[in-house]
């Protein structure tokens, strides 16, 4: 079976998949284990053991995540990374120390399920209930452990098609050869694994160059579905003058990463003042502040670092390819979804993945999809002959240029004003443009070497910005990080998913999943 994307959702995939007996083979953008937002930044885990702070952090997740979320996913999450976390430390890996210190939250930071596990304190074995580990020993300790389970690794090999038989089974990929000319590649397979990340539309966010939503073009290309776009709005606060290397290191008077500035420093305006008022400052006051042209500061010890707001659109929000079962298959068969390529409100809501979340995901999803996908593969039969999904952008000869439609994105999705606060007025006017051209980028978009892949990126932030935008355009209230300024309000009438999809015609139909605006379940509304 094949694994497409290196980051930690695609190294779990791949494990568990040799684990179950796979041959497996991973196929990754750049480097596996050097490359994506977890290589750069730290990354923090759930860690809350059984018990009643699980319960109570399931029942406080579901309401920060605006009753969009699933109980029993959540609490499966849960479970899963507190066992693969012992499994990290029976490997050797080590979350004693400064590092973990700093990610025991104070009781009067974060958000409300945040504060409720901080309360939980430690488990059993003296870890906290919110472990951070170094993203990039993280996954040069996984990239070992897919050595030593005899997983075949290839690096610098962008996935630009998938491959499928005359019934719409996916069966292999189909890409190039960064390192080797830009030779063309595929492989067949008797099941794959999605895991190439989300969407950050090339906003600088530490890692995010390599997220430019090539999956979700592939996935829906091959008839897939997705879920929760319109929580695509995910910015975070980062230094103006302090970003990682390109080899992620930080420089000096950087705070320690976007997840922990939002928690454990004090966001002040130019005068000193907290922004919101009290305690640490508000985010939200943050953001509003930025939009006004107002100077952003966090409190760091004895600084004080100019601060500026980054998009980070699917890679910490919400949308993604729709899964269907706890396997993480989707509704294309042979074809399974892992980490931020995959729809996650079931476990998020409308809160987007900061917290733990965003980690515990792609480690138990990736783990499920591993597993879920060798077994399917088990089941197949003889393979007949396969094609490559037709796509947009991989025409030998371009008539247009892949910059000037990344321009165009970026221009409707990196601001403040067109992504943090939305309107029917705004979402029209972007709709559009986009919409505009969509026809030249699909038929008129293409190259070759270096310019075929920067073609088929350029088709994918098209892709997904109009299904962001129209997503949000459908959902006339705010919840949880989508915030329309002409529906300033929750509706009950909105407690419910959006599906969408659709490539030449964009499509938005409400998922026949019914949810509930109240937790169900005595343990869980009395926590």
């Amino acid at each position: 079976m094949l694994v497409l994307g290196g980051g930690p959702a695609g190294v779990w995939a791949a494990l568990a998949a040799a684990r179950a007996g796979a041959r497996v083979a991973l196929f990754d953008k750049a480097r596996c284990g050097a490359s994506g937002p977890t290589a750069k930044n730290s990354v923090s885990l759930w860690n809350i053991p059984p018990g009643p702070a699980r319960e109570e952090a399931v029942a406080r997740g579901l309401a920060d995540g605006g009753h969009l979320g699933d109980p029993e996913w959540m609490a499966r999450v849960l479970a899963e990374t507190y066992r693969r976390v012992d499994q990290l430390a029976r490997w050797g890996y080590r979350f004693g120390g400064e590092r973990a210190g700093l990610c025991q939250p104070s009781p009067a930071a974060g958000p409300a399920w945040l504060r409720s596990a901080a309360a939980s304190g430690p488990d059993a074995a003296g870890r906290p209930a919110r472990i951070c580990v170094d993203g990039a020993h993280y996954l040069t300790r996984m990239r070992r452990c897919l050595v030593l389970a005899g997983v075949r690794v290839f690096d610098y090999h962008p996935a630009l098609q998938l491959l499928a038989d005359a019934e719409g089974v996916v069966c292999g990929a189909s890409g190039v050869q960064v390192r080797n000319g830009f030779r063309a590649w595929s492989a067949r397979a008797d099941a794959v694994v999605l895991a190439t990340g989300g969407c950050a539309f090339y906003s600088g966010g530490a890692g995010t160059d390599v997220a430019t939503g090539d999956g979700l073009l592939m996935a829906v290309e091959a008839g897939g579905e997705l879920s929760g776009m319109e929580f695509s709005s995910a910015y975070s606060l980062v230094p103006v003058c302090a970003a990682p290397s390109a080899a992620g290191v930080r420089m000096p008077g950087s705070i320690p990463a976007p997840e922990l500035s939002q928690h454990f420093t004090t966001l002040c305006d130019e005068s000193g003042a907290v922004l919101g008022g009290a305690g640490f400052g508000s985010r939200a006051a943050a953001f509003e502040a930025l939009a006004d042209g107002r100077r952003v500061y966090a409190s760091w010890h004895a600084e004080r670092v100019p601060l500026r707001a980054v998009l980070e659109g699917t890679v910490r929000g919400t949308g993604g390819v729709r899964l269907i079962g706890f396997d993480c298959a989707t509704t294309v068969p042979g074809l399974f979804g892992a980490g931020d390529v995959t729809g996650r409100e079931p476990i998020t809501g409308a809160a987007g993945g900061f917290g733990g979340q965003g980690g515990a995901w792609a480690m138990s999803s990736g783990v499920w999809a591993g597993a879920g996908a060798a077994r399917f593969a088990r089941g197949r039969g003889l393979r007949g002959p396969a094609w490559p999904v037709p796509g947009a952008g991989l025409h030998t000869a371009s008539g247009i240029d892949p910059r000037a439609v990344i321009g165009l994105v970026q221009e409707h999705t990196l601001p403040l004003r067109r992504s943090y606060w939305r309107s029917a007025g705004s979402l029209r006017d972007s709709i559009a443009e986009l919409d505009a051209l969509w026809p030249a980028t699909a038929f008129a978009l293409g190259g070759s070497g270096p310019d075929r892949v920067r073609a088929r990126e350029a088709a994918a932030l098209l892709a997904v910005a109009r299904w962001t935008k129209y997503s949000a355009l459908a959902r006339t209230e705010s919840r949880g990080m989508h915030r329309r300024t002409d529906h300033p309000v929750a509706v009950e009438r909105w407690c419910t998913r959006l599906l969408a999809g659709g490539l030449d015609t964009v499509w938005v139909r409400e998922d026949q999943c019914a949810l509930s605006c109240t937790p169900q379940g005595s343990d869980l509304a009395s926590a």
